[in-house]
């Protein structure tokens, strides 16, 4: 079998194209887990190991199907190429540091849960929102109303693709 190209020889558009989609991956499914919960999971552990538990199989989850799947296109898998997956994946476990860090207040009791619990959402909402920008500067666009626009959407699928989760599942 051979061995599949170094890394440094992927063109950095595709490896920005794979830490875009782990970024949004991460963000729907981090906020399917946030409204699924209800203010008082945020009182106990429940709310935080929730999101970061979805977080974090996800991630698993990311890196062993990008692996296979490069494999199977590639052929044997060297250990530099597998950390470059890892790294690539590493915005699906990002997408659950910030609503973590906004539902500790609630866990300690220095934040109403429901407040707790709406900032992780709207942190969430915003990372997808903002990806429209990020997915315009990877294809040399500037910011502009357009990409605006596109984020808004793209926060609005995400967020429907995530209550479709909710409500398929829970």
């Amino acid at each position: 079998m051979q061995r599949a190209e170094a890394p440094d020889t992927h063109d950095a558009r595709d490896r920005a194209a794979a830490r875009v989609s782990a970024y949004l991956y991460g963000d729907v499914l981090v906020l399917a887990a946030l409204i699924a919960l209800v203010p008082a999971d945020l009182t106990r552990a429940k709310g935080i190991t929730y999101v970061l538990g979805t977080a974090v199989s996800t991630f698993v989850a990311h890196v062993l199907a990008d692996g296979i799947g490069l494999s199977i296109r590639s052929g044997r898998v060297s250990r530099t190429v597998l950390l470059h997956e890892v790294r690539d994946a590493v915005p699906v476990a990002s997408a659950a540091v910030g609503p973590a860090l906004l539902m500790l207040p609630a866990l300690t009791g220095a934040w109403r849960p429901a407040l707790a619990l709406h900032l992780a959402v709207a942190v969430t909402v915003l990372r997808l929102a903002a990806l429209g920008f990020v997915v315009g500067r990877v294809r040399g666009e500037r910011p502009s109303f357009r990409t605006f626009v596109a984020g808004l959407v793209l926060a609005a699928v995400g967020a429907g693709a995530a209550l479709l989760k909710v409500r398929l599942t829970h």
